[in-house]
């Protein structure tokens, strides 16, 4: 039985609302990061943070020895045409939700819904902020998304433990639907 080769590389979208970790989760795995930083200009956002992603953030790593590149979304309304653009060639994506209040689970959760036109990619759901008192529990996320608890991971994007946790998982899956594809495509074969 053949199996793939291992990939030249990976491309993996990091995605999800302003705010929520995605250019800290890149940092956080890569250490230098290619960003696009621009000071917050909306008097909320400015309540949130400084300075936010207005392209992309990009970071490289190496996982199982596969280069893997991690591009980020922004995360502002505006800007979210980004998406359609970065995910052109991906092999999967990560989605990460501020885990620390009901309201920014529900902001998850709209442009989440708007991630399932891309549902045939793997992809994971990372509950970020699970260090801050009084974030929600992967039960009550899941409730509020109606989504399974077993597709919700922890996410401390802080800590590199956590981050690289987060990544190996997504590498995981995406193999593992590549090894899906092969033996589907090889059954089609046969069957012809």
């Amino acid at each position: 039985m053949q199996t793939l080769p291992k990939p030249s590389y990976l491309k993996i979208v990091v995605t999800g609302p302003f705010g929520s970790g995605k250019t800290t989760f890149i940092k956080t795995v890569c250490g230098d990061i290619l960003g696009t930083d621009r000071n917050v200009t909306s008097p909320y956002e400015k309540m949130v943070k400084r300075k936010t992603t207005v392209a992309f953030d990009y970071g490289k790593v190496y996982v199982k020895n596969i280069p893997i590149h991690l591009f980020g979304t922004p995360g502002q309304t505006r800007f979210q045409f980004m998406i359609k653009v970065l995910t052109v060639g991906m092999h999967g994506y990560i989605f990460i939700i501020d885990g620390s209040s009901i309201k920014e689970v529900l902001r998850g959760k709209i442009l989440y819904d708007n991630m399932l036109s891309y549902s045939r990619y793997p992809h994971i759901i990372a509950i970020n902020k699970q260090d801050i008192r009084g974030s929600l529990s992967l039960s009550e996320v899941s409730k509020i998304m109606n989504i399974s608890k077993d597709r919700l991971y922890p996410l401390i994007a802080l800590d590199k433990n956590s981050a690289l946790r987060i990544l190996n998982v997504t590498v995981d899956k995406i193999l593992t639907h590549r090894l899906l594809i092969q033996k589907k495509l090889r059954n089609i074969r046969y069957k012809i």
